[in-house]
């Protein structure tokens, strides 16, 4: 074998190759010092022996140090129409991809990095999507098998599967991926999420606490995450008086809890309690009820400010206890 490898005999090099990976000893041919690995898979593939040749070559042109190639071909291989290639493995591929284009030396494939970030965001919400659904109907095995192959564009994923399925977090993933943003779609959106996570049985509370939590460390710095207008529809929701949703009531601790779970400002939410308290939605100012549960929201707000008055800098106690 070594007296092969050593030698210049192309065709001799073929045939080791050959018997190695009949042998299933695939790793030896990348460890070998063989001048011959790149034309024989290249060879290999042209004449359509395909997948495992292909895998082999990206590994051989990471490890000869050929980065920027290594990237190209994985990349290749995620965008291949191969429905055996599961999901997993193509973002398996493009997450191997970025690693190879950040070691790359050549300014072409550095600048396909923020293109294969992006394939991999998208391929994350397919994955999303593909464990949402519900295996048990066969009309969902076949989505799922779908989802599990080459990835999707996003308009597909959004009107084939996040829209019929009431997806409505994978909805806004989308519109964030795609830095789609029209204020009515959003806000619909969020109206569902929220309405959403008040219909199912359980605890309303934490359920609201820990998927409005999952979502600002996602959407915190962007305009995907309205907060005021997730405020605002926690409180009319909240206070019990809105129709069918009578049940849900949530009381004045569970602002408490969502200032300090989502470290937001006091002085912010207290002026916007005071705004809808005088000058809101009719819904407030012409509602008793919802005023007195307005009111108690504000009182619990401001004695957890006042029970942690340590924290705060003089113009914050001055500004909070104003508004009270």
């Amino acid at each position: 074998m070594s007296r092969i490898i050593s030698s210049d005999d192309e065709l001799a090099h073929a045939a080791l190759f050959r018997w190695m990976l009949e042998r299933n000893k695939a790793n030896l041919i990348l460890q070998s010092k063989s001048p011959f690995v790149e034309q024989f898979l290249i060879h290999e593939i042209s004449t359509g022996r395909g997948q495992r040749y292909l895998e082999l070559l990206w590994r051989f042109y990471e490890k000869a140090g050929y980065y920027d190639k290594a990237a190209m071909l994985l990349s290749r291989l995620a965008d291949s129409e191969n429905v055996d290639i599961s999901l997993s493995q193509r973002f398996a591929y493009l997450s191997h991809a970025i690693i190879c284009a950040q070691a790359s030396t050549d300014t072409k494939t550095k600048a396909m990095i923020q293109e294969f970030r992006d394939k991999v965001e998208v391929a994350h919400i397919q994955m999303a999507i593909k464990e949402c659904m519900n295996v048990q109907t066969p009309r969902q095995q076949g989505l799922v098998k779908l989802l599990d192959g080459p990835i999707l564009p996003l308009q597909e994923l959004l009107q084939k599967f996040a829209i019929p399925y009431e997806l409505y977090k994978v909805q806004l993933a989308i519109f964030h991926c795609a830095n789609l943003y029209r204020e009515e779609p959003i806000m619909a959106v969020w109206e569902n999420i929220i309405q959403s996570e008040f219909k199912h049985d359980g605890e309303v509370s934490e359920r609201l606490l820990c998927t409005l939590h999952e979502l600002k460390a996602i959407y915190e710095s962007t305009k995907y995450f309205p907060q005021n207008f997730i405020l605002r529809r926690l409180l009319e929701l909240g206070s019990g008086l809105n129709g069918r949703l009578k049940r849900c009531f949530l009381p004045a601790s569970f602002f408490v809890n969502l200032i300090s779970k989502l470290h937001i400002s006091f002085i912010d939410f207290v002026d916007l309690l005071s705004s809808e308290y005088r000058t809101g939605d009719p819904w407030w100012t012409q509602n008793e009820k919802g005023q007195r549960y307005i009111m108690g929201v504000g009182i619990a707000v401001v004695q957890a400010f006042l029970d942690n008055e340590e924290k705060y800098t003089p113009m914050e106690k001055l500004v909070i206890l104003y508004s009270k």
